[in-house]
């Protein structure tokens, strides 16, 4: 593998951003320490980053998969992997920074809006959300702010917007950076309440990501171990894997 080596650097008042090449990968990397997005330089089907695999872990259940919301697009890694595995897909990627969205369609592959389903938008999530009424099978929400996860996005006003915008049988994903258990307790109780069907935990040993999936229409079946077979083949991601890292939590008492 030829030596990493860093493409492009940003820096101005709180902003810091790299992107790195290291053989077949390109990374985007936040304030030295946060991997925001990696992508396969050469193979838009594969997605390298097991971050980003285990945030796409409903998939396991073979939803219906029309249109997908991403609250924070990063390099767009999701949404270029998407375009690849599933074209037919149509997807918002919602971005706040002028400067990361110009990032994603120059240095990974952002899918383009004349040759795709996708549209990249420079807004608030939250002005998103309350001012556009497309429903989506798929929301999924990664954003930090001071290397953590912002208070508003686990408030009962943020997930209920979030609830309001899935299509019957949707799911939002929410990528949660917390610190502690407190912490992590309090978010997953707002989620519970909002989402009074339960929710299913992905949790990975080498990561401190906490990776939270609530569905509108409550907790699906588990799948047996042959069609989790069968949809990683599909989807080229480990299911199996990444179901003995579930947990489920049943619907509030």
């Amino acid at each position: 593998m030829s030596p990493a080596r860093c493409i492009y650097r940003e820096e101005h008042d709180d902003t810091h951003l790299e992107i790195w090449d290291e053989g077949d990968l390109r990374s985007l990397w936040f304030d030295d320490v946060i991997l925001q997005s990696q992508i396969h330089r050469h193979d838009p089907a594969i997605l390298p980053n097991p971050v980003n695999r285990a945030m796409l872990a409903h998939l396991m259940f073979g939803p219906s998969l029309n249109r997908v919301m991403l609250a924070g697009c990063g390099g767009g890694a999701i949404a270029r992997w998407l375009h690849a595995r599933a074209p037919d897909v149509s997807g918002d990627a919602v971005e706040l920074s002028r400067t990361v969205a110009r990032l994603a369609r120059e240095y990974f592959d952002f899918p383009p809006p004349d040759d795709s389903n996708w549209r990249l938008l420079i807004n608030d999530v939250r002005e998103h959300l309350l001012n556009h009424d497309a429903h989506y099978d798929l929301i999924l929400v990664d954003l930090e702010e001071n290397q953590g996860t912002p208070s508003w996005l686990t408030s009962s006003a943020f997930l209920d917007s979030c609830r309001n915008r899935l299509s019957p049988g949707g799911t939002l994903t929410l990528n949660l950076i917390v610190s502690g258990q407190a912490q992590a307790s309090e978010a997953l109780l707002m989620v519970r309440r909002v989402f009074e069907g339960g929710i299913l935990l992905v949790t990975d040993p080498n990561h401190d990501n906490l990776l939270v999936m609530a569905f509108a229409d409550g907790l699906p079946q588990p799948p047996d171990n042959q069609r989790l077979t069968e949809l990683g083949r599909l989807w080229g991601i480990d299911f199996r894997t990444l179901a003995a890292q579930a947990r489920r939590l049943e619907a509030t008492p």
